[in-house]
């Protein structure tokens, strides 16, 4: 398998940006990224959205001078035939999760349209609240890689996160070595106590 440099824009809110490059050697590099990436790099955006619909046009600006390969949102808010009527130009939307029994959350991935890939199939996974989740399955030149994003609400049980989690990664690894996780899984990994706040 051929190298694959993976570039991670993660922003908690819209005027605030980071990146990472994850190289195969699993150093982090916090450069600025640019718009001539190698032919073998992939670019992926993440972002806790807050609602897609009334941040459309604000987050299509944010990603237009350096457009990545890969969208994932989470907590955008809509209804499935709502999410399937939002058009990001020049992204298919790849996967998704919406809510049917609570209002907010939800989860999506829009790929860039140059890209190959296919939808893997995590419903039965999801549990508003505790687990929200959807996949892709990128075909590269030189290599598959899998894609997760995931939404946990503050509110959710910690533990039916943890379990749903780990179903899923064994699922998905049988089919796909490489993976990126992405998302908001809404957990304090600053407090290691047993009583502290997941």
């Amino acid at each position: 398998m051929g190298n694959v440099n993976i570039n991670i824009q993660k922003t908690s809110d819209s005027d605030y940006l980071t990146s990472f490059k994850l190289c195969e050697s699993g150093v982090l590099d916090n450069s600025k990224p640019t718009s001539d990436f190698p032919k073998q790099s992939l670019t992926i955006f993440d972002q806790n959205i807050r609602g897609l619909k009334n941040k459309l046009e604000e987050f299509m600006n944010n990603i237009a001078t350096n457009p990545p390969h890969v969208l994932c949102l989470t907590e955008h808010h809509l209804e499935t035939n709502q999410l399937n009527s939002i058009h990001i130009q020049n992204y298919k939307l790849g996967a998704h999760f919406c809510r049917t029994n609570f209002r907010n959350g939800g989860v999506c991935i829009y790929i860039h349209e140059s890209l190959q890939f296919s939808n893997v199939d995590t419903q039965k996974y999801c549990k508003e609240k505790d687990f929200e989740a959807c996949t892709v399955k990128l075909s590269l030149q030189t290599s598959t890689i899998s894609i997760v994003n995931l939404y946990r609400s503050p509110l959710g049980n910690f533990d039916c996160f943890l379990v749903e989690l780990e179903t899923l990664l064994n699922s998905i690894s049988r089919d796909s070595k490489r993976l990126v996780i992405c998302g908001d899984f809404n957990v304090n990994f600053n407090d290691d106590t047993p009583t502290g706040d997941h």
